[in-house]
C-alpha cells in the first residue's frame, strides 16, 4: 500500500507488518491505511501456513530460522532492499530472526508483544493437546465459535472483536490444511528464548511495545533480556492486551510511523 510521502520526499519508509500465529495480514487491518497516509510503502504478507499463504506439511519449514528466510525470500520477491518490520506476538520472533539473518537490510523492529523471550504455558499445553493423530479432526474442531473465543482471550479492557472480526480469522480454515498447518507451527515454532546471547546482536533499533493486561505472553519475559538488546526502547499500554494493533490502533499508527521516520532518514550528526 503506497502514499505519497510527505513534504516531497522521494525515498519513503518501507515498512512490512508480519502477523502472529493463527492470525492473517487482517490483524492489521486497522493500522494498515493510516500508516500509508502517513507516507509510508506499508506490506502486509500472510505467514506461511497462515491466511491465504502456502501451507507446506513439513515440521521444519516453520522453524524460526525458516520463517526468517521466508520472510527475507519475500521482500526478495517484493523488490524491498531495507525495511522497517513490525512483528505481532509469533511475528515478533519471526522478525527478530530475519534481522539477526540480515541485518544490512533491516532499519528497525518494532515489536508488538511479541514471543521468543521466555516460556509460555499455554503453548506447551498446546503442544500437548495437539498430537498429530488429531490431523483429520482439526478441521472439524476450528469452528467459528472457537475461532471468536480465543480472539476474545487477547483482547485486554480496550474493546473487543466484532462479528466482522470474527469471520475474517475464521475465513481461512476454509482451506484444509489450514487446521493442520497451524499445528505444525505450534510444534515447530521456538517460543521460548532458545538463543540469548544472539540477542546482543541486533544492531538495529528495537521499539517494543506490551499490553499491561496481556494474559497469552507476559512483558516480564522481555524486561528481564532488556539489557541484552542494545537500542531497545520498551513502552507498555496499562489496560491493553495482545492484540494492540486491533485495541490501540492510533497509539500503533503513531509509533510505527515515527519510528520509520527517525529511523529512514536519521538526522545528521554535527559538521
Amino acid at each position: 500500500m503506497h502514499c505519497p510521502p510527505p513534504d516531497g520526499a522521494v525515498d519513503p519508509p518501507v515498512v512490512v507488518c508480519v502477523h502472529g500465529w493463527g492470525c492473517s495480514a487482517y490483524s492489521y487491518n486497522r493500522v494498515l491505511r493510516e500508516i500509508a497516509d502517513a507516507g509510508c510503502d506499508v506490506y502486509a504478507p500472510d505467514v506461511r501456513g497462515h491466511g491465504w499463504s502456502d501451507k507446506p506439511l513439513a515440521l521444519a519449514d516453520y522453524a524460526p530460522d525458516a520463517l526468517g528466510r521466508w520472510l527475507l525470500a519475500v521482500l526478495d520477491a517484493l523488490g524491498l532492499a531495507r525495511v522497517v518490520l513490525v512483528g505481532h506476538s509469533m511475528g515478533g520472533g519471526v522478525v527478530v530472526r530475519a534481522a539477526l539473518q540480515a541485518p544490512e537490510r533491516i532499519v528497525g523492529l518494532v515489536l508488538l508483544a511479541p514471543v521468543g523471550f521466555g516460556a509460555i504455558p499455554r503453548t506447551r499445553l498446546l503442544r500437548w493437546l495437539t498430537p498429530g493423530l488429531l490431523d483429520p479432526l482439526l478441521p472439524r474442531l476450528a469452528t467459528r465459535a472457537v475461532i471468536g473465543l480465543g480472539l476474545r482471550t487477547g483482547y485486554g479492557a480496550i474493546g473487543a472483536p466484532t462479528d466482522r472480526d470474527v469471520d475474517e480469522y475464521w475465513a481461512p480454515t476454509a482451506d484444509p490444511a489450514f487446521a493442520r498447518a497451524t499445528r505444525l507451527v505450534a510444534h515447530a515454532f521456538e517460543w521460548e528464548l532458545a538463543r540469548p546471547a544472539e540477542l546482543s546482536r541486533l544492531a538495529c533499533p528495537v521499539h517494543a511495545i506490551l499490553g499491561g493486561r496481556d494474559h497469552l505472553v507476559p512483558g516480564s519475559h522481555l524486561r528481564a533480556h532488556a539489557e541484552r538488546i542494545p537500542r531497545l526502547r520498551l513502552d507498555e499500554v496499562p489496560d491493553a492486551g495482545h492484540v494492540l494493533a486491533e485495541e490501540v490502533p492510533e497509539l500503533v499508527v503513531r509509533a510505527v510511523v515515527e519510528d520509520a521516520r527517525a529511523w529512514w532518514h536519521p538526522p545528521s550528526g554535527p559538521g
